[in-house]
């Protein structure tokens, strides 16, 4: 593990990615620096004149989001120093996997949750409204069980339905290990 400089922490939407990025940042070892979501570095970037990400989804369309977060992940990976970034809920497509899942410099962490944890999550989010719900219950079942595919191959797991506290604690120490 230690040549591991990046790790990228994949999971549905709504599995708790961002929150736990944030809470890794104020418990971090002193050696990692960059602490990152995708979703929030698109926005910045591309959603001048949108009041969210789903606003620039619906504006520009998946199609151009898809590409820069391809593009700003490539660009992330290139950073210097060790860093830890929340990927979008659909960032990692197969293609992403077999560019980077075997590289020794990069740790992928699947933050897993029930599907009904994550719907749960989505609807009562009211601070921003997630892109992917405007699909509905059901497509985005379905979407959960195409993507759990890809999140099945990586080996480092951790329950994203544990208090935020505990996981932080269990993500440090099973980097350490």
């Amino acid at each position: 593990m230690a040549l591991c400089e990046k790790i990228l922490i994949a999971g549905f939407t709504g599995a708790g990615k961002t929150s736990l990025v944030r809470a890794l940042k104020s418990s971090s070892p002193e050696d990692w620096d960059h602490f990152d979501d995708l979703d929030q570095i698109i926005f910045k970037k591309h959603g001048k004149g949108c009041g969210s990400l789903s606003e620039l989804i619906e504006n520009r369309g998946w199609e151009s989001f898809r590409l820069w977060e391809r593009q700003e992940l490539e660009s992330w990976l290139k950073d210097e120093g060790k860093g830890v970034l929340a990927l979008g809920g659909g960032s990692l497509s197969p293609l992403v996997w077999e560019l980077f899942g075997k590289s020794r410099k990069i740790k992928f962490c699947f933050l897993r949750v029930p599907f009904e944890t994550a719907w749960e999550r989505l609807i009562g989010d009211a601070s921003e409204p997630r892109p992917l719900i405007q699909l509905g219950q059901a497509r985005l079942r379905e979407l959960f069980g195409e993507r759990s595919r890809v999140f099945a191959q990586i080996q480092w797991q951790l329950d994203g339905t544990k208090n935020l506290q505990l996981l932080t604690r269990e993500f440090w120490e099973s980097l350490s290990k």
